[in-house]
């Protein structure tokens, strides 16, 4: 995992490692599934016990998933899409899959 202190750097960080693997083939991280790369202020809300979905980590181009089961944090895989109480079915994809 990778922690940024600007809110531009995890967008940029996480953003172009999909690009690169598009672009070049070359991936990142253990397996190859990427980096997750977060704010300080995401983390924070994580130790604070906030909801991983109401942070808006699933926005996020790459899985944050693994870290989460890592570090203990507690998440509900079918609210990940959730919008105003409605679970809604969206295709996802991995790095691996790409």
């Amino acid at each position: 995992m990778i922690i940024t202190n600007c809110p531009g750097c995890p967008m940029f960080l996480d953003r172009w490692q999909y690009v690169i693997n598009e672009m070049e083939g070359k991936r990142y991280g253990r397996d190859g599934e990427g980096i997750p790369v977060f704010t300080y202020e995401e983390v924070a809300g994580l130790v604070l016990g906030y909801d991983p979905w109401d942070l808006g980590l699933q926005m996020h181009q790459t899985d944050c998933e693994p870290v989460l089961e890592k570090i203990g944090i507690e998440y509900d895989p079918e609210r990940k899409y959730e919008i105003n109480g409605i679970v809604t079915k969206v295709n996802t994809h991995s790095m691996l899959n790409v």
